[in-house]
């Protein structure tokens, strides 16, 4: 390490030091409406090291919605922490410039530590994400691909890992990339019929309460290896999903998804559920007009892999892991 980069990083606060008076800048982590922006400050560690700060909604329409009880934090909360975490690494110190397209090709996620997640309820609950970087490739000086390692801490205990890899696109070039491989300008997500296209799942058999929060439809159970078949079916002015108009259905959605279809495959109860493991390859661009069903085969340790497919293509496949949740702490002596 040179002088110059010992001085630059010898400076900087450690993880602890961490502030969570407020959000950082919405265009950091590509989000219009602040209320969805969870990353409240960042700072590097070392040349490849970064901590992240993350406040966790107490009230959210979304990431709240869920029937587990004992309450953990949302795994797609969870999820979009890290998406916003190595969103904030790329732009403030890989030099990926503001109008960036971010192109998530293996996302693979575990907790290993439930009850780490569990919400306090009474209180914000807050965490910190660590990111390492490695396997940058540029072209120049601009970044092209990297892998980012993460680690979320709750508590001061280690909670789980991410590890995200993702491709970075101008604008120019992500336009010219979608026009190429479709053959027509896509469609916008604001353009779209905001009317279900089928029956959903009720929510509770989903772990969810609202209905609007169900991403799948018509849903079918063929027997043999399948355990359901249903067709995604992401509310089209989803407020946390579709927080700006997108040309694709984003990797948030499909993540929900698979988590949704592996919780049904799983039976009920569903608020005794909770998925602790994601592993997913985005193959193609998930497109807005044209249907896509989602099948789920159980595997093996509690195991889904769920598959989604498009004009008969395989787009995306996703592993997900489901288990029961960890008993409620026992009540204190005084009731406590």
């Amino acid at each position: 390490m040179t002088l110059a980069e010992q001085e630059r990083t010898a400076a900087v606060p450690a993880a602890a030091e961490l502030a969570y008076q407020r959000s950082m800048d919405r265009v950091l982590v590509h989000r219009r409406a602040v209320m969805e922006v969870f990353v409240t400050d960042a700072a590097r560690l070392g040349e490849d090291r970064f901590a992240v700060a993350v406040q966790a909604p107490r009230a959210h329409a979304y990431y709240n919605d869920h029937t587990q009880r004992p309450a953990l934090l949302d795994p797609l909360f969870l999820l979009e922490a890290a998406r916003q975490a190595v969103t904030v690494v790329a732009h403030q110190w890989l030099g990926v410039s503001y109008d960036t397209s971010f192109l998530i090709s293996d996302w693979n996620t575990e907790f290993t530590d439930l009850p780490a997640l569990r919400s306090r309820g009474d209180a914000p609950d807050e965490l910190v994400i660590e990111i390492g970087t490695r396997d940058l490739r540029r072209r120049g000086t601009r970044l092209l691909a990297a892998t980012l390692d993460c680690a979320f801490v709750a508590g001061g205990r280690r909670a789980g890992t991410s590890v995200i890899v993702a491709g970075y696109l101008s604008r120019d070039g992500y336009q010219a990339h979608r026009a190429k491989s479709r053959g027509t300008v896509p469609p916008l997500s604001s353009e779209r019929p905001d009317t279900r296209a089928g029956t959903p799942v009720q929510p509770a058999l989903v772990g969810r309460e609202r209905p609007g929060n169900v991403v799948l439809v018509d849903v079918e159970r063929p027997g043999g290896p399948l355990a359901l078949r249903a067709l995604l079916d992401v509310p089209a002015r989803h407020p946390a999903m579709y927080d700006h108009p997108l040309d694709h259905v984003p990797a948030m959605a499909l993540m929900e998804a698979a988590r949704q279809a592996a919780v049904l495959a799983a039976g009920a109860p569903a608020d005794e559920r909770y998925a602790h493991a994601f592993r997913a390859t985005f193959g193609r661009f998930v497109e807005l007009d044209s249907p896509v069903t989602v099948t789920v085969t159980p595997v093996d340790g509690g195991r889904h892999a769920v598959d989604f497919r498009q004009d008969g293509v395989s787009v995306c496949t996703a592993e997900v892991g489901v288990t029961r949740l960890p008993a409620a702490p026992a009540a204190h002596p005084d009731g406590r």
